[in-house]
């Protein structure tokens, strides 16, 4: 009942109970690892190294408080002239206060220009992030000034990589999606692949949930040093701001949107909605391409990312009859823009939503859960969590900074 929803939603989020959370996030991430050729050993880190270290801020005055000749000069010299609080001694200070030197790091991945995809989405918003916090960012490029790569899956030039890979220790995470035949239904051939790389390539991977990592021990393989990282959105596109006010005297406006077309995205479970929803109470978009032909539902063409964040706005929830999708983008998507989810129970969903919507396991229980989320709207929405892409980028930035001072 929602009674017992909502006590579990509060109970969940009580000191006691968050804190044992974190610990076991930390247990998780705090193995790093580092590449030693074939060979890679397991080393631990503590909490604080995990964390992304503050750029060090030095000022003119405060070298010259260790040097004698230097001090005097500036005495008898520059302070004078320059007075205390000038704008020219703020501004020589704020020119010494730029970060040392930074990372640079080299992405491989077959970039397209959007909208083409969650994971070409995702590599995009991490390459915008990822500068901001003064990396140097380069797209497929291999030379002895990288300091890490950062390989998405199997979608790069891999002969390119193994040539250089042969004569150059590398540090490397591999990022790596799926099980991929699972969400597709076929290529198992892909996931074969991609831990052939894993083993060749990584000194860490990045999974993108623990469903999937728990997929994939079953499946056979073994990720070289896991770590578990939800991906993310950019705020500046997808937020709150401006989303319409939820009112249940109006028609509930609900909202779907995929990429693919494969059916395991959800389709035919789009197609019983439309075939059993209440069109008196209810009005339904989809935004993308979808497997199945709709007559009732409006159907929207893929949009950028800007265009889908503003209909994401203008709706109330979000539904998803993805099957076993690892992490959804397009779920974070319309968490990250205020709508509670009505989510088929598989895959990454349950990790991404938590208190933030309702499961349903088969379509007969999708109007009750509906009707749910309307009556209880607010609740729902209150207890919607989602990491920003800065976020998702500090983690990254960690894992990257430790592996290349490993390498």
């Amino acid at each position: 009942t929602l009674d017992l929803h909502q006590q579990r939603a509060l109970d969940a989020h009580l000191p006691a109970a968050v804190m044992p959370r974190f610990a076991d996030l930390y247990r998780d991430i705090a193995t790093l690892p580092i590449y030693r050729g074939r060979q890679a050993r397991r080393p631990q880190f503590t909490e604080t190294q995990l964390r992304p270290a503050a750029p060090k801020v030095t000022t003119w005055t405060a070298r010259l408080k260790h040097n004698r000749t230097l001090t005097r000069i500036w005495r008898k010299g520059f302070k004078p002239w320059l007075g205390r609080g000038s704008r020219y001694l703020a501004a020589i200070n704020r020119l010494a206060q730029q970060p040392e030197t930074q990372l640079t790091v080299s992405l491989w991945h077959k970039f397209y220009k959007p909208p083409h995809g969650g994971g070409n989405q995702f590599m995009l918003a991490l390459e915008e992030w990822l500068a901001q916090e003064h990396v140097t960012v380069l797209h497929n490029q291999l030379h002895e000034g990288i300091d890490a790569y950062l390989l998405n899956s199997i979608h790069f030039d891999v002969d390119s990589f193994l040539d250089f890979q042969r004569s150059h220790r590398l540090a490397v995470v591999h990022r790596i999606d799926g099980p991929i035949h699972l969400i597709r239904g076929y290529d198992r051939d892909k996931d074969e692949l991609a831990f052939r790389l894993n083993a060749t390539f990584a000194s860490a991977t990045v999974l993108q949930s623990h469903w999937s990592h728990q997929r994939l021990l079953e499946m056979g393989f073994d990720p070289v040093n896991p770590v578990v990282i939800h991906n993310g959105v950019n705020p500046q596109i997808f937020h709150r701001r401006g989303k319409i006010p939820f009112a249940r005297d109006r028609k509930i406006r609900l909202i779907s949107s995929s990429w693919s077309d494969n059916p395991r995205k959800g389709g035919p479970v789009y197609k019983w909605i439309e075939e059993h929803l209440d069109w008196e109470r209810f009005e339904y978009t989809f935004v993308g391409r979808a497997s199945e032909e709709f007559t009732r539902i409006k159907q929207i063409e893929p949009v950028p990312s800007e265009q889908l964040a503003d209909l994401l706005r203008q709706h109330d929830i979000y539904i998803t009859a993805s099957q076993n999708d690892p992490c959804s983008n397009a779920l974070i998507e319309a968490l990250a823009c205020g709508l509670p989810a009505l989510y088929f129970d598989d895959g990454g969903h349950p990790e991404l939503v938590d208190q933030g919507g309702l499961p349903f396991r088969n379509c007969e229980e999708i109007p009750h859960q509906l009707d749910q989320l309307v009556e209880n709207y607010e609740i729902f929405q209150s207890l919607i969590t989602v990491a920003t892409m800065r976020d998702v980028a500090q983690t990254y930035l960690t894992l990257l900074r430790n592996v290349a001072r490993s390498a």
